[in-house]
């Protein structure tokens, strides 16, 4: 069981459309994207994945299911459970009618209910009926006598493999009772593992038995993507359990079949560690670590990284742009994106049909996204980021998803919503909806840029219809005022744009805090996201020092320098504020000089963070 993790955009699905494409003739494989199909059953996951396990594969023929469609078959009588032994009689007729005729032939498929509809290229229905035609002739005529129900096959199901004397047909007969009451989650879990086990049954005996057996080296493959959905846990935890109850009763039976799984991180939240990071251009491992003991055996776990600022230089040099700085472009495009693969590579994209706005993030975003010839309609750059980033999220919800974007943390995000009158939703909704998407199980940058876009819905805001960007960080800012959490009430007060005050107390501390708790909350409270100025003209980053400085002619004049350093890394940190950032940086790196003066115990420190600017502003030349 190999589970990559990553959240939205990090390049799980295109990963496992890739080993689609090397599998395929090599290995028998299946793909499921459970995200595309909710409502389905873990047997008709099971019913697509041995329909497309059974198609034909140079060296390994056609895999056949026969014990797993016996209980198909079964599952779909209208038996007469008053009178048992009538029912037993039902069954073997039902089998041994089905044994040659067309209604065999579409077991799987029809079984499969919509389950099949989620491959990642669309079967065209000629083409599944032939299909299906051809695999279930393929499963039928190699049995002795075509009587694949009443011969071994059948009588599985009273032995299963193991030293067990159950009659067959009355086991069928209460699989079939199980199936008449699916609303009962005990009949829900009976009917789950005995399928399990006969489709994992079915495939070890043709690895270890069937006639191509020992010409078989290779496991065939499933591909589970987005595996995070209730019936995704529930499949995949399923497999889990089935193969460790064989691994207990069968000691050396090994089931032929590699699942290569997608998560979000929901799936193992609750198991420890990780075994390596892999990186997303090449796949090498970043960093490995070890995880003893528990079960952990039954899993090998990845975890998609988020690029860095070299794979990005990369990506940025591969444009091969006639005019600008690729330093500069990469550096903004780290910064907004944090490495987000997806959100990479769309703002890439951009920028390479429109590399006049290469400097100003916020025109790009708000561009049309390049045309591609799947799409239906062209959204802005942004919006087409908001919707990988969101999935199929719903609409009624998503304006309180950008009302709580404004949290700083999650504590702070739930008080948000069980005791403001700002949200709409109820609290359920939030803590089955809005909770999952801004603090997901999967760390990575896409949290933090999706963020940042719902953010930017949110300054859009006029406040008539829904709480504007003043009323929703006032809010946080008098909540955590009242609750005593400093830190939380100085990055609000910046977001709300008072300088003045967030100076006032930031000096307070100044003069009587160790020098580097003081640099890790000023470092804290600047990453408080910027409200945008009017206007479409973009904005030099210096003139928006200057406007900034405005509201502080009334401080004294020892604060005026704290709080143009402040404002300067306050403008530094927001993704939004340009590319012309190397005289911001001079201006840092010389404020913290002077600071240093007022502070003789945090003078060392503050004097390296100096330094530390002048490096940086190097880098923006």
């Amino acid at each position: 069981m190999l589970v990559f993790e990553g959240g939205r955009g990090s390049g799980k699905s295109a990963l496992l459309t890739g080993l689609g494409t090397l599998l395929d003739q090599r290995v028998p494989y299946a793909y499921v994207n459970f995200e595309k199909n909710r409502h389905a059953t873990v047997p008709e996951v099971l019913s697509a994945l041995a329909f497309e396990l059974s198609k034909r594969c140079r060296r390994y023929g056609v895999l056949r299911f026969p014990r797993f469609a016996v209980g198909r078959v079964v599952m779909r009588q209208d038996l007469d459970l008053d009178d048992h032994s009538r029912a037993c009689q039902q069954v073997r007729a039902a089998l041994e009618k089905e044994r040659n005729l067309d209604t065999l032939r579409q077991i799987l498929g029809e079984t499969a209910g919509d389950a099949l509809a989620v491959l990642p290229v669309p079967v065209p229905p000629v083409v599944t009926r032939n299909v299906l035609r051809l695999t279930l002739n393929r499963l039928t005529e190699w049995a002795p006598g075509r009587r694949i129900a009443l011969g071994s096959f059948h009588d599985w199901y009273g032995h299963r493999g193991r030293e067990r004397t159950n009659d067959a047909l009355d086991v069928l007969v209460d699989l079939n009772r199980w199936t008449r009451n699916t609303d009962d989650e005990d009949n829900r879990q009976r009917i789950d593992e005995l399928l399990w086990d006969a489709f994992l049954a079915d495939l070890c005996d043709q690895f270890t038995s069937g006639r191509k057996a020992g010409e078989l080296s290779l496991n065939c493959v499933v591909l589970l993507d987005n595996a995070d959905t209730r019936l995704g846990q529930m499949f995949v935890n399923g497999l889990v359990q089935a193969r460790r109850q064989r691994a207990a009763t069968d000691r050396g039976t090994v089931d032929p079949l590699t699942a290569v799984v997608a998560s979000r991180g929901a799936l193992l939240a609750d198991v420890p560690g990780e075994n390596v990071e892999l990186a997303p251009t090449n796949g090498q491992v970043r960093r490995g670590t070890r995880r003893d003991g528990g079960t952990g055996s039954w899993w090998y776990r990845c975890r998609l990284a988020d690029l860095t600022q070299d794979e990005i230089g990369s990506m940025v040099s591969a444009l091969a742009l006639r005019e600008g700085n690729n330093q500069r472009l990469t550096l903004l495009a780290l910064q907004l994106t944090g490495g987000h693969p997806a959100s990479v590579r769309l703002l890439l994209d951009a920028i390479a049909e429109h590399p006049e706005n290469r400097d100003e993030l916020s025109v790009i975003l708000d561009q049309l996204e390049p045309a591609t010839p799947s799409q239906l309609a062209r959204m802005t750059v942004a919006e087409r980021m908001r919707l990988r980033l969101l999935g199929e999220f719903p609409d009624e919800v998503l304006d309180d998803l950008v009302t709580c974007a404004a949290a700083r943390e999650r504590h702070h995000a739930v008080q948000l919503a069980m005791s403001s009158a700002l949200l709409a939703c109820s609290q359920v909704t939030y803590v089955e909806i809005i909770d999952p998407v801004l603090w997901p199980a999967a760390a990575g940058a896409g949290a933090t840029m999706r963020r940042r876009l719902l953010l930017r819905t949110l300054a859009s805001r006029d406040g008539s219809h829904s709480p504007a960007w003043s009323t929703v960080f006032g809010w946080l800012r008098a909540h955590c005022t009242t609750t005593g959490d400093e830190a939380g009430e100085l990055y609000y007060a910046l977001a709300n744009g008072d300088l003045v005050f967030v100076t006032q107390r930031l000096h307070r501390h100044l003069v009587s805090d160790e020098s580097t708790s003081w640099l890790d909350v000023l470092a804290s409270v600047t990453t408080a996201p910027r409200r945008p100025q009017e206007g479409n003209a973009p904005v030099s980053p210096t003139d928006q020092l200057r406007t900034l400085m405005l509201d502080t002619t009334d401080l004294p004049s020892p604060l005026v320098t704290l709080a143009r350093l402040i404002a300067a890394r306050w403008i530094a940190d927001d993704p939004f504020s340009g590319s012309r950032l190397r005289g911001l940086h001079l201006q840092i790196a010389a404020d913290y000089n002077t600071v240093a003066g007022q502070s003789p115990r945090s003078a060392e420190q503050l004097l390296l963070a100096a330094r530390d600017h002048q490096r940086r502003a190097e880098s923006w030349r």
